[in-house]
């Protein structure tokens, strides 16, 4: 870019990134992590939804409240974590390095996985939920997998970096809920057993295999929370559409299991096939579709293409009765991934002068508190009909597009780089 700010060339000429190999090499161990660390956090997906569905197990009753509300709240306390954690562990990664902070978060959500096993043999709801909120503390540590990537820019391209951080969540997703499906055969605690198993590997291979080059603090690191960066106007529309974007994304997210509950009387199983076919076109969109955009499309043209994509394509799935609904799903997940390669890096080229860090961090709890919003409407929503839920979620997708398109086209509100 022909525009870098000073804190770009530092880290360019820093040894983080001194060649194309180094830079590389931190790529791929990040890109590894991601992976094995979603589909710790995905173990659990289609396991939730016909648990409480049943409501025959001692831990989805708790103060005979209803079985819809009790998901809701097991969903939504998860996200509120990531939120509280999300918003101080990007920044603080800029003040005392990435490594670090990478390697302790995921041994902590080690421990909150294994806490919640025990909760799972002891049917006890309240230490489930306590511990799923313990858990997602250390869960955001997501933006400092998005901040290496950016602090990668330019020997390695931030979109493209961004596309393969989405893509290995994605394949996450794809091998967590697939794994859980199978696990819950062997009890419910199996499944998050496993996430913990899987956090641990994760925490020793940040510790043991990225460079400690990655501790160095960040000379133009800014204190306080990634919230602080909401005082400014400009930041703070991107907060709102985003806010939307993240509520449509995960009203889908976490209620098309129970649709597929009530609509095909699916299992685990089942679930878990149907979350792979998803997972599987977002994967293939990431790494072979984007790159073609990216040619053709500025970032901001791309991200409106994905909303748009993606908001269609949930508005028909409540309305289709047989296996069809496939072709929804191809084309959501194509969407997503879509909108998630050129966002972000949208982001981080309009403020390339922030700690990336801390900017990070601010995109990562916008999406949990879309997801704990989701979660509690939908939990609502779904005691009607859970086809409430997921229209509701397109109408929020659209409204985000709409938001997006009226302040990069017509009022400029973001700085605008040579890439837009």
């Amino acid at each position: 870019m022909s525009n870098l700010s000073s804190n770009k060339l530092d880290i360019i000429n820093s040894p983080l990134v001194e060649d194309e190999n180094k830079a590389k090499q931190i790529l791929y161990i990040t890109l590894l992590v991601t992976l094995i660390s979603v589909a710790g956090i995905a173990l659990p997906y289609p396991v939730l939804a016909p648990l409480f569905s049943e409501g025959e197990s001692a831990l989805t009753q708790f103060m005979n409240l209803p079985s819809e509300i009790l998901l809701g709240v097991v969903l939504g306390i998860y996200p509120l974590g990531i939120i509280l954690g999300s918003s101080v562990i990007g920044a603080i990664s800029d003040n005392y390095g990435r490594k670090k902070l990478l390697s302790i978060t995921l041994f902590g959500s080690a421990i909150g996985y294994s806490l919640t096993a025990i909760a799972a043999i002891n049917e006890n709801y309240l230490l489930f939920a306590i511990s799923r909120l313990l858990t997602g503390l250390c869960e955001g540590n997501i933006a400092i997998a998005r901040a290496i990537a950016a602090d990668l820019h330019p020997v390695i391209d931030k979109t493209r970096s961004f596309s393969l951080v989405s893509s290995m969540g994605y394949g996450g997703y794809l091998l967590g809920p697939l794994a859980g499906g199978y696990l819950i055969f062997y009890g419910i605690d199996s499944v998050f057993w496993a996430a913990a198993i899987a956090c641990l590997i994760c925490a020793f291979l940040s510790h043991t295999l990225l460079p400690n080059a990655l501790n160095k603090k960040d000379d133009n690191a800014e204190t306080g929370s990634s919230l602080t960066l909401l005082k400014q106007p400009d930041l703070r529309r991107f907060f709102v559409l985003y806010l939307f974007l993240t509520m449509g994304v995960n009203l889908y997210y976490e209620y098309y299991p129970l649709h597929l509950v009530r609509q095909y009387d699916y299992v685990p199983v089942d679930i878990s096939w149907a979350t792979v076919f998803l997972t599987a076109c977002m994967i293939c969109t990431s790494i072979f579709i984007n790159p073609h955009i990216q040619k053709r499309l500025s970032h901001a043209s791309a991200g409106i293409l994905g909303i748009i994509l993606y908001g269609l394509s949930l508005a028909v799935l409540p309305w289709l009765t047989n296996i069809s609904y496939l072709i929804t799903f191809a084309l959501m997940g194509a969407g997503i991934a879509i909108y998630n390669g050129f966002l972000p890096s949208y982001l981080s080229h309009c403020y390339e002068n922030r700690p990336q860090g801390k900017l990070m961090g601010m995109l990562v709890t916008i999406f949990c508190l879309g997801n704990l919003f989701a979660a509690l409407i939908g939990g609502i929503l779904s005691m009607f009909d859970v086809s409430w839920a997921l229209l509701l979620g397109s109408a929020m997708s659209f409204l985000a597009g709409l938001i997006f398109y009226h302040g990069h086209y017509v009022k400029n509100i973001w700085p605008q780089s040579s890439n837009e």
